[in-house]
């Protein structure tokens, strides 16, 4: 069954039909917006008070899709962020993260291929890319393990000095 969602576009109002999935990625969007959320029972919780039950893996899937990751707060912990819509984070703050998060870095021609501690994957890639190093073409975060493909020919440790110094 499918969702109604009002919203109102240049004083007039539209209807849109959404998907169940749909539906419930604009309402996480919307909570991660309005509040500081630090885990995925916290989100299935609000989700659920909103009336969307929802499984862990599903939850995990959106998260992912979305483009959602766990960075650290200045407060207390890691929330729950939309890379797109998070402000700049000082330099030192990201690489502090970074270093905590790595456990081993190896190479293979242009690609780095980092290991992290267990869930810290994409939020490692996630600050590596606010670091905006230029050796770096992409990233690609899993739970433990994420890819970094260099650009051709990349002074390797000129890339780790970038990254760790």
């Amino acid at each position: 069954m499918s969702n109604l969602i009002y919203y109102k576009l240049r004083t007039t109002f539209k209807e849109v039909i959404l998907t169940g999935q749909e539906s419930r990625r604009r309402l996480i969007l919307s909570i991660l917006r309005d509040e500081k959320v630090h885990s995925q029972e916290e989100l299935q919780q609000r989700l659920k008070i909103a009336g969307i039950d929802v499984t862990q893996a599903t939850l995990s899937r959106d998260l992912k899709m979305m483009g959602i990751a766990r960075i650290p707060d200045t407060e207390e912990g890691y929330i729950y962020a939309v890379k797109r819509e998070m402000e700049k984070m000082p330099e030192p703050f990201i690489k502090d993260d970074i270093k905590r998060g790595i456990l081993n870095v190896q190479f293979s021609g242009n690609l780095a291929v980092i290991k992290t501690k267990l869930g810290h994957a994409t939020g490692v890639a996630f600050a590596i890319d606010e670091l905006a190093i230029p050796e770096i073409i992409g990233t690609l975060g899993g739970e433990d393990t994420l890819l970094v493909i260099l650009k051709e020919n990349t002074d390797r440790q000129k890339f780790l000095n970038a990254l760790l110094g």
